[in-house]
């Protein structure tokens, strides 16, 4: 290790550089921070394709099939699921609406249009917002459906 100040080569178990006497624990913190945080992002690092995959409606397992003792592979499948879920359960509520709004008169198609884009628009801005994050490697939630847990 050397230190930041001078340069000088410090042992590994100084506190403190003997050629200008700054402190060097807080070197030795960031290290063990950094260690402890690599299994995690070389984990997400080696799983970035499936992890991006299980966005995609039933891929949505590859993650639990891939690596079944992965914290960041369940997080990925659990949203990949949630995705799923709302994206199915979304359009049965926007196929029964439309059929509602159709028989009142069909001259209200263009409505029932607008809806299912919207739906649709809805459901690839969250396919492409769970993508970008396993991308980068972390583990945000989708919005308004990713605080729910189904898989532990």
């Amino acid at each position: 290790m050397y230190c930041r100040n001078c340069g000088k080569e410090i042992a590994g178990s100084a506190n403190f550089c003997g050629g200008c006497g700054s402190p060097v624990a807080v070197e030795q913190e960031n290290t063990q921070a950094a260690s402890a945080k690599a299994p995690v992002i070389n984990e997400a690092q080696e799983n970035k394709v499936i992890f991006i995959l299980a966005y995609l409606g039933i891929l949505f397992f590859l993650p639990l099939v891939s690596c079944p003792n992965s914290k960041v592979g369940r997080f990925h499948a659990n949203q990949g699921l949630l995705l799923l879920i709302t994206s199915v359960a979304g359009q049965i509520v926007v196929n029964i609406l439309s059929g509602i709004i159709l028989a009142i008169s069909w001259r209200l198609w263009s409505i029932t249009s607008l809806i299912s884009w919207a739906w649709a628009i809805a459901i690839i801005a969250l396919v492409i917002i769970g993508m970008s994050s396993a991308n980068k490697g972390e583990q945000k939630p989708l919005p308004i459906i990713g605080k729910f847990t189904l898989i532990k």
